[in-house]
């Protein structure tokens, strides 16, 4: 990868930072107004109507639920950083410890401050006991599973932007906000909401601690590559 490939890095970074302040923006302005009255209950109660006869819908996104819950992410968090520690890639470790410590403390900042009450015009198919906004399970994944998606990418030299682990995780985090709409518990703005702070957060770690992830030293099998290099 060359020298030249690094501003393209740093712009696609900023690109997602300004999607996700974006998001959030519109998601807040929305709330702050009360144009969500009709917006949020109207989602709710067409996607209740569209599951509630179909009980292999909700089995599946109870299972899919626990993917974004606080025990599986953190043992994802911690087997990721034991495989970089193994490695000895202890940048990765910080990285990943800061943005799933930070990304904790600002989800319980939010939901404290906002205390949005849990929506109530459907029943709920799984218990909660913290405030609404944000999803906590939509911010957290986003989070979590995006910044192990980077240092996979990172691991694996940069390659195509679209990698497969990108896809992966883009793809977990959205059924994971999915299913806190189908399961009740959520209103759809506060998935929204998470999955717009989770973004914006990975993609401020990731461009505090980008240059040097990329720059650092990196051998997997018999491959080495530095950033700087020249092809």
């Amino acid at each position: 990868m060359t020298r030249a490939a690094v501003p393209a890095q740093i712009l696609a970074r900023a690109a997602l930072l300004a999607l996700g302040g974006g998001l959030l923006l519109g998601v807040s302005a929305l709330f702050a107004t009360g144009r969500v009255t009709g917006f949020d209950p109207a989602i709710l109660l067409w996607t209740r109507n569209q599951t509630g006869d179909h009980g292999w819908l909700i089995t599946i996104a109870g299972v899919v639920t626990v993917m974004g819950n606080n025990v599986t992410l953190w043992i994802a968090t911690a087997v990721a950083i034991a495989v970089c520690a193994v490695r000895r890639r202890w940048l990765w470790c910080a990285y990943l410890a800061c943005t799933t410590a930070g990304g904790a403390v600002i989800i319980s900042a939010i939901k404290a401050a906002v205390a949005r009450p849990r929506p109530t015009i459907v029943s709920h198919l799984v218990d909660v006991h913290t405030p609404s906004f944000p999803s906590g399970h939509a911010m957290d994944s986003a989070f979590v599973y995006g910044s192990i998606a980077v240092v996979i990418v990172a691991g694996a030299g940069g390659g195509r932007r679209w990698n497969p682990a990108v896809v992966a995780a883009m793809l977990l985090v959205f059924a994971i906000g999915a299913s806190r709409i189908v399961l009740g518990v959520h209103w759809p703005t506060d998935v929204a909401a998470g999955w717009a702070v989770g973004l914006c957060w990975t993609a401020t770690v990731t461009q505090v601690f980008g240059r040097r992830i990329g720059g650092e030293s990196r051998t997997f099998g018999k491959q080495t590559l530095r950033l700087s290099e020249p092809k």
